[in-house]
């Protein structure tokens, strides 16, 4: 069973006593959200405000609702509960504006009169996804940013902004516009358009996928051939990798070695850092690496590909190619996404393509 916190409708912040700053913003399609994966085997827990209208679903034995007074309480709640949950779903909308100092009981307006003009600093809020990693390692974070008219490349860019700084699985961006029409955007910056019936199944098939491991073994050098190799590949696709927002670079290449093969490393901001893959073990979820640095995410891939005798090397880049065969998305590092053994290149859905290439060079 998955313990999932989902939060939902307006989250407000207080003026004074009796006074609050909030939004439009009811959360009826998070209540939606949350009935719906509420049917699959888990056990979710629905945090709203108590009043101002707040959409929330029904209570039954596997769905509580617990109720929050406002940002500073939602906060806390939030931080609270999440080192208990698989996952975490915040879909609140936060009254991101908060007074800098509120008034302590209730605004003197007997003081003042019609006209008046009062000054009020206000602060942008802590971003509460910001902080739920810190409390809740390894679970799925999700989050959502709405804009508002606004282009679709700078939405994907204020969506993919959150996903770097609070470590999140995904965020679902989606425009005032139609606010039915989210897209998910991973830690890889790939997009994926997904309507608002979906969200639930793609969110459950993602908390479920399973994840290979990294197991360290002894250093070994990397012979002068294969390294050329490398750079040959490296140097011959450089224009196709995609450097991102934070200087990381999207790309992967491999070539065979012995009885395993030589990738590019994880989290990589360069593409000069080389591991060797000694074996990667399917059943037990493992990758064994010679040394002390990952391999690219995109390694369990890569491997089930290399039971191909004929494919020498890889190239993975961020962009589809039209003459290929388009499969299915699954995230990197996944048993999902290594179950594709294909003996030809191919594309993966809203992500990009596998290249393959044997022993002349000659693409597969």
């Amino acid at each position: 069973m998955k313990k999932i916190l989902i939060t939902g409708g307006p989250v407000h912040a207080h003026l004074d006593a009796v006074k609050i700053i909030t939004n439009r913003f009811k959360g009826g399609l998070m209540a939606e959200l949350a009935e719906r994966l509420s049917v699959r085997n888990t056990e979710i827990t629905f945090l709203c405000t108590a009043g101002l209208g707040a959409k929330k679903p029904t209570q039954k034995r596997n769905l509580l609702i617990r109720e929050h007074a406002g940002f500073e309480d939602y906060r806390r709640l939030v931080l609270e509960m999440a080192p208990e949950m698989d996952a975490i779903v915040l879909g609140a909308a936060v009254a991101n504006l908060i007074p800098l100092k509120p008034f302590k009981g209730k605004f003197p307006s007997h003081n003042y009169k019609p006209g008046d003009v009062i000054p009020i600093d206000f602060t942008i809020a802590p971003r509460v996804i910001d902080e739920v990693k810190s409390v809740a390692t390894h679970a799925h974070l999700f989050g959502f940013k709405l804009l508002d008219g606004a282009p679709h490349e700078e939405l994907i860019r204020a969506a993919y902004e959150i996903v770097l700084a609070s470590g999140a699985t995904a965020v679902f961006a989606n425009d005032t516009v139609n606010l039915l029409q989210k897209f998910a955007v991973t830690k890889e910056r790939a997009v994926h358009p997904i309507e608002q019936n979906r969200l639930a199944a793609w969110i459950w098939e993602t908390i479920n996928d399973k994840y290979y491991k990294t197991v360290f073994g002894r250093s070994r050098i990397i012979p002068e051939k294969a390294r050329k190799k490398m750079r040959e590949l490296l140097e011959g696709f450089a224009s196709r990798f995609v450097v991102v927002e934070n200087g990381m670079i999207f790309g992967t290449v491999a070539v065979r070695h012995k009885s395993g093969f030589i990738t590019t490393g994880r989290g990589k901001r360069e593409l000069n850092e080389m591991v060797f893959v000694a074996g990667v073990d399917h059943k037990k979820l493992e990758v064994s690496v010679a040394g002390s640095n990952k391999a690219s995410l995109n390694a369990p891939l890569l491997a089930k590909i290399f039971e191909n005798p004929a494919v020498d090397r890889i190239v993975h880049y961020h962009k589809e190619e039209h003459d290929i065969p388009v499969f299915p998305y699954a995230p990197p590092g996944t048993a999902r996404d290594a179950k594709r053994k294909n003996n030809s290149s191919f594309n993966i859905k809203n992500h990009g393509c596998m290249l393959l290439f044997d022993e002349e060079g000659g693409r597969i």
